[in-house]
């Protein structure tokens, strides 16, 4: 009888022994049923949200290559049933479109300019000297850029004509600049302070001085952080519509944003086409920017939040 256990436990051993690998192979075989299904589930969300997104911008497009007719039509159509491009042609020769994206490309980019050098200085300067008054000035730059713009619509607005800087783009300029600042400063400032300050020393030990090395050593370092800044501060001072709106009421003075609401009155007509197509203008320019650059634009923003 002992036997007879000793034989039917070892037999049982036996076949817990082979069955081990099949239960370890079946539940790695779940294991990577589940992911797959659960990146599947992931990309088919991601793609439909940005559809989602994507369609006001691709319903524009087929609005503005519509006649108005077939624009004006109920029910509506999905596809145009004649293309035409009549409305592009329009939006520059009938209104004043041309010089609304002017004004908006001189604003935006000397803008962007602006506050890239400026915040950088000032970044590099908040991270690599401990002053506290320094520190004080990064806090309440930062509280700064909390405050709604429309609160301060009305004493800006009284600052700018009293200064003599009503219907000018440098008042916008001067504007978006400084609404700007505390964006970049806390972006290249956390960006900087994870470059390590050995390089710096290294370079001064060989003679350079300390803003050599900052040109050579932080500012290449520091590119994905500059390029970030840049682009969200194109886009802020692109399509900005509240100080632009009160501030510039020249046509030869208005930017895009206000100056789409004016597309109508000046043409007299009413082009549903046309007003999308200038549509499609305005925020082309910023769709290829973040196309071109999204690669730096990830790295930036990613490294930015890593090291701050």
């Amino acid at each position: 009888m002992a036997g007879q256990k000793a034989l039917s436990q070892r037999s049982s051993q036996n076949e817990s022994a082979l069955d081990s690998p099949v239960r370890v192979g079946k539940e790695q075989s779940r294991q990577k049923l589940r992911r797959a299904l659960g990146r599947s589930t992931n990309y088919v969300l991601m793609v439909f949200f940005v559809l989602l997104m994507a369609l006001p911008l691709v319903w524009m497009f087929i609005s503005s290559i519509k006649t108005d007719q077939e624009s004006a039509a109920y029910p509506p159509t999905i596809l145009p049933q004649a293309v035409t491009f009549q409305a592009y042609v329009d939006l520059f020769t009938v209104s004043d479109f041309g010089t609304y994206l002017r004004n908006s490309l001189i604003v935006a980019t000397v803008s962007t300019i602006a506050v890239i050098v400026i915040s950088l200085c000032a970044a590099y300067a908040l991270s690599r000297f401990r002053f506290r008054l320094l520190r004080g000035l990064g806090e309440i730059s930062l509280f700064a850029y909390m405050i709604p713009p429309i609160l301060l619509l009305v004493p800006i607005a009284r600052l700018v004509v009293n200064v003599g800087l009503a219907n000018n783009l440098l008042a916008l300029t001067l504007l978006y600049t400084a609404m700007q600042l505390p964006f970049g400063l806390w972006i290249l400032r956390s960006y900087i302070n994870g470059i390590a300050i050995d390089l710096e020393q290294a370079a001064m030990v060989d003679g350079a001085t300390r803003f050599a090395a900052f040109r050579h050593v932080v500012v290449p370092q520091a590119i994905p952080g500059i390029i970030s800044t840049a682009v969200f501060t194109f886009n802020a001072s692109w399509s900005e519509y509240l100080f632009a709106s009160t501030l510039m009421t020249s046509p030869s003075k208005v930017t895009l944003s206000p100056g789409l609401t004016l597309l109508l009155d000046q043409t007299g007509v009413y082009s549903w086409a046309m007003l999308m197509a200038g549509s499609v203008v305005m925020v082309m320019p910023v769709i290829l920017l973040f196309i071109v650059i999204q690669k730096w634009l990830v790295s930036g923003l990613g490294a930015g939040a890593m090291k701050g």
